[in-house]
Order: structure tokens, then sequence, then C-alpha cells
């Protein structure tokens, strides 16, 4: 067994409160249980969902928000022998096969281990956990997420600048309107909206200046209301209304 557990912790937060970034010498795993936990991983924000794990090897910067209490979580932290696994830093989301293994591992732990088995217990589910982000499984998870969110950029491009919803596009593609915005978010960094808005500024920014067309023949071809809707849609992400820009 190369894990050595130090200590396994099951934390609750019923008022917002903060982890600041911090670093440390041994290994981390958290693991959410209940509502949502904003991570600060390397000046990055991230969000655990429940059944997410956040990943955390030595030296790595990490800090937690619990903004929206209630929220639960089991924190592991452990110490590692070299070996042949290198270290991989990150959030591995929920899936069938991470729910069965905390699943077991609720069922077998309900505070610190102090029995010699539950202690093998743990090192054994961090083994596992750790061969498991090394897999060829864990790799073709997030390509086929990599890989649905091209499918979202590709249909919203498609559109060429006309009006689309994050609900459309899930009927679209069979999917959830939460399960598209949670990918697109992990994916890119930008939320799904703010990507729909921007595509959409561009189109418009482009027919302003190339297109010997008025403003309410622009407003009209891409799906506006009225030329009031338009312009205040315009002018809240530039600073500008059309007739200004133009």
């Amino acid at each position: 067994m190369k894990s050595q557990v130090l200590s396994v912790g099951f934390g609750s937060k019923l008022s917002p409160s903060k982890v600041l970034p911090h670093t440390h010498d041994y290994w981390q795993l958290e693991i959410a249980t209940e509502g949502v936990i904003t991570c600060n991983l390397l000046g990055e924000m991230r969000s655990l969902e429940i059944g997410d794990m956040l990943l955390v090897p030595p030296g790595v910067e990490h800090g937690f928000g619990y903004n929206e209490p209630p929220v639960a979580w089991i924190s592991i932290k452990f110490e590692r022998e070299t070996g042949d696994l290198p270290h991989w830093t990150g959030i591995i989301h929920s899936n069938m096969i991470t729910r069965k293994l905390i699943s077991a591992f609720k069922t077998a732990i309900h505070a610190s281990p102090y029995m010699q088995y539950e202690k093998v217990f743990v090192g054994g589910f961090l083994e596992t956990i750790l061969h498991y982000v090394h897999s060829g499984e864990f790799r073709e998870i997030n390509d086929s997420s990599e890989l649905l969110v091209k499918r979202m950029m590709d249909s919203i491009y498609k559109r060429n600048g006309k009006s689309m919803t994050i609900y459309e596009l899930a009927e679209e593609l069979s999917y959830s309107r939460s399960h598209l915005s949670k990918k697109f978010k992990e994916n890119t960094g930008e939320s799904l909206k703010s990507f729909i808005d921007h595509i959409r500024i561009q189109k418009i920014e482009e027919l302003l200046r190339y297109r010997e067309q008025s403003i309410s023949e622009i407003a009209a071809d891409l799906g506006f209301h009225d030329v009031f809707s338009f312009s205040k849609f315009f002018k809240k992400h530039t600073g500008k209304s059309p007739r200004q820009y133009k």
C-alpha cells in the first residue's frame, strides 16, 4: 500500500465561511457530500457538487468557499510513497464509478478510522482513486466532455447570431440544461449563457460594420422583438448603442 492515511474528517457548514488559499506537504482528497462547495485551485475558481472530488497533491495552492450552506464534505489527508503514478491535480466529477466508490466508503467509514482494517480500507480507496484518474476510462470520460462542449459551440455558431436559449440547446442535444451549463463551465471557464451572448454580439458588430442594413432590419434578422430590446442588449455588452457603434 503506497498511501498512508493521516486523517479522515467529516465536515459541514450551516453558515457562509471560507478557507483561504494555502499549501501543505501532504495529499488531500476532498469529497462533496451536500450542497455546492467553491474551490480555488491554483487561482482558478471551480465548483464541487455532490459526488465530486478534488485531488490536491503536496505543494498545490487551494482554498474553499462555503457560500451557500448547508454544505458537507469528507476530507482525507494522506502521504504517499514515490511510485509509478505521476502527480495529478483537479476535480474528479461524479459518475457511476465514483458514486459506487463513495457509497462503499460512507458505508464502511463513519468517523476517523481508528481500527487497522479501517485504515487499510481507506488506503485501498485512495489507491483506487489514484489509479482511476490515470486510466483510459477516466481520460475517455474527460474527452467525451470536451466533445460535448464542441457540439454545443458548433450549434451556437450555426445559429449565426440568432437567438438561442440554453433550453433550446438542451432540447437539440438531448441533455438537461444544468448538465450542459455545468460541462461548458468546467471545460471553458465561461458560462454557457455568456458564450451565447458573446457570439451574438460578434455577429451584430459584423452586421453593423459591414452590411448595408438598417438597425431595425438587423434586429429583425437576428430575432429581436423590436429595436429597443436589440439596442438594450447591445449596449449592455458593449457600452455603446448600435447607432453609436455604426
